[in-house]
């Protein structure tokens, strides 16, 4: 399967793979060849640019993926990384509550858009602003569900890494 049909499959979802003895949750927004890898609490934007050729943080990289049941073999760049799915436990299985509504900034960039306003109602996982770094548009999402109550910043502002944009409450 084509790895750009195999990405926009796997938009939105968590998925929990095991390097070695590392276990390592990551979950990949695209839409249209552009998306965000968000894995270990960071945000890697990425374009991909043809069946082997992929935009990472604005470096262009070369790589070939082969997915086999549960597990996927990935070469980048001459390195060779071999993932298998983790094995969940029950406690892996529930998902965290997240115990703030702080939508913060994932990488410093530039608001582009909000998609809600003061007062509106957001669901879990919903797309709430987009910003753009190094010319990626990467979406912000609603922790959970509540209201918002607060935004800080305008569209055509220019955020640090880790700025609150916008709280949510229940």
């Amino acid at each position: 399967m084509e790895f750009r049909r195999l990405a926009e499959l796997m938009s939105g979802r968590e998925l929990h793979w095991r390097i070695g003895d590392q276990e390592i949750a990551c979950r990949i927004e695209v839409s249209k060849g552009h998306g965000t890898l968000y894995i270990t609490g960071n945000a890697l934007p990425f374009r991909i640019l043809d069946p082997t050729h992929i935009a990472i943080a604005g470096r262009r990289h070369r790589f070939y993926v082969i997915h086999d049941r549960d597990s996927s073999t990935v070469w980048l760049d001459g390195q060779t990384y071999y993932l298998r799915r983790a094995k969940r436990t029950a406690d892996a299985q529930t998902p965290a509550q997240s115990t703030t509504g702080e939508i913060r900034a994932l990488m410093p960039g530039k608001l582009l858009r909000l998609a809600v306003a003061v007062g509106d109602t957001v669901a879990e996982k919903q797309t709430v602003a987009i910003m753009e770094s190094m010319k990626m548009e990467s979406p912000l999402f609603a922790p959970k569900s509540g209201s918002v109550s607060e935004i800080h910043y305008r569209p055509g502002d220019v955020l640090d890494m880790g700025a609150i944009v916008m709280t949510i409450v229940t």
